[in-house]
């Protein structure tokens, strides 16, 4: 199994606070983004892939593809996976993916959505969810950069 350092939900995906906080933070060295739709769009794919620093491999795949990958041998890499959608994680986590934190970061306002904190919005099902993974003794963490203090899920 690779060596998955975090697993963080965030619809912005790559973005600053992940290249400047979250990857020095993890000592992170590889993201992988898991998403089914921009796996298979290849100007999305591109243009994450072209905003990620020069000293960080991305790899973008579905779900399935995510958990193959996630599961072949661990080559040294520190692996931060980032996705969208919670779940995608909770997906991972029952295709036998060792994920040992997950952090919630940024989750917009959209419909079905309220909010709970700063910029997390999470619909009832998200929290459920979220909840349903700590109780596999997965540490479930709410906090948008690696210096704040942690909300618990529950």
């Amino acid at each position: 199994m690779k060596n998955i350092v975090l697993a963080r939900i965030d619809d912005r995906l790559l973005h600053g606070q992940v290249v400047v906080s979250w990857i020095p933070n993890v000592k992170a060295n590889e993201v992988v983004i898991v998403d089914n739709e921009y796996a298979d769009d290849e100007f999305m794919s591109e243009l994450i892939k072209n905003a990620s620093p020069e000293n960080i491999k991305v790899n973008l795949f579905d779900v399935a593809g995510a958990a193959d990958y996630l599961k072949g041998e661990d080559d040294g890499s520190r692996i931060l996976i980032l996705s969208r959608y919670i779940e995608n994680i909770n997906e991972l986590i029952n295709l036998n993916v060792e994920i040992k934190c997950v952090n919630v970061g940024g989750l917009g306002n959209v419909k079905g959505r309220e909010r709970y904190l700063n910029s997390i919005h999470l619909s009832s099902r998200e929290l459920e969810i979220l909840k349903d993974i700590s109780k596999k003794n997965i540490a479930v963490e709410i906090k948008m950069l690696p210096n704040d203090k942690t909300v618990s899920v529950e």
